[in-house]
């Protein structure tokens, strides 16, 4: 996606849009917050309409918010005009970033979606160049595992309808040979767009292949109905997720 496809979003965003920052059902983002401390200095990568950004303005001195659509930031800087701590900037996150230099905490949620491994790379050397020594990374991303068990339990619910063979799979992840290659990747369609998911390791080796030393990892659950309508109380509480991973500059 470009920024004009999240410009046509702005208007129903906080709706639309996961919030991890704000559906967090054990906590595990907001304790890998409270570990990193105080900071002088906060920055979300990939700030949205700014959702994260009071929340880290209580722990940083000074926050910067960075996005590259438009109607985003000008939604951001709405919700934050009241404070003189946190200011937004619009950036391209997959170009090389000067400036701002020397957070404690840069908070990344949900932004290394591309199927470009090229592109997910140079986030991530981005928000390593914004730390200081020994500052730490929150990052947020989709877990390959959560979306296999959303689709067993899409499967599960299928079969207990009573529809077997390839009708089971309706409502999964597709079986073409195209979306057998992705998903071999950890590409997964998700609401008509290719979005990288991660296992926990692989998210790991990324981290470290990049200068991060991974210090912690959660989980970010969803309740079911983040993804199904009228889910059965059978499904349980195990519901989807993102990983949670809280890393230091190496």
């Amino acid at each position: 996606m470009d920024a004009r496809d999240w410009d046509a979003l702005a208007g129903d965003f906080d709706r639309d849009v996961f919030d991890p920052t704000g559906t967090d059902g054990h906590g595990d983002f907001a304790r890998a917050l409270r570990r990193v401390g105080r900071v002088e200095l906060a920055v979300d990568l990939g700030c949205g309409t700014g959702r994260l950004l009071p929340r880290l303005a209580r722990r940083a001195t000074h926050v910067v918010g960075l996005d590259f659509a438009p109607a985003l930031l000008r939604a951001a800087a709405a919700r934050t005009a009241g404070s003189d701590r946190i200011a937004v900037r619009r950036a391209d996150l997959a170009r090389p970033l000067r400036k701002p230099r020397g957070a404690g905490l840069v908070a990344c949620t949900n932004v290394l979606l591309s199927p470009d491994d090229g592109v997910r790379h140079r986030i991530l050397r981005n928000a390593r160049n914004m730390l200081r020594p020994r500052g730490e990374l929150v990052l947020v991303v989709p877990a390959l595992e959560s979306a296999l068990w959303l689709n067993n339990r899409i499967v599960a619910w299928n079969e207990r309808a009573g529809l077997r063979g390839a009708r089971a799979l309706r409502g999964g992840i597709a079986s073409d040979r195209a979306t057998a290659r992705d998903l071999l990747r950890g590409v997964v369609d998700q609401g008509g767009v290719r979005t990288k998911h991660f296992l926990r390791e692989e998210l790991h080796e990324v981290l470290r292949g990049t200068g991060f030393a991974p210090e912690e990892t959660g989980r970010v659950v969803y309740p079911w109905d983040a993804y199904l309508e009228r889910p059965p109380r059978w499904l349980g509480e195990a519901g989807p997720w993102d990983w949670v991973v809280r890393a230091t500059r190496a």
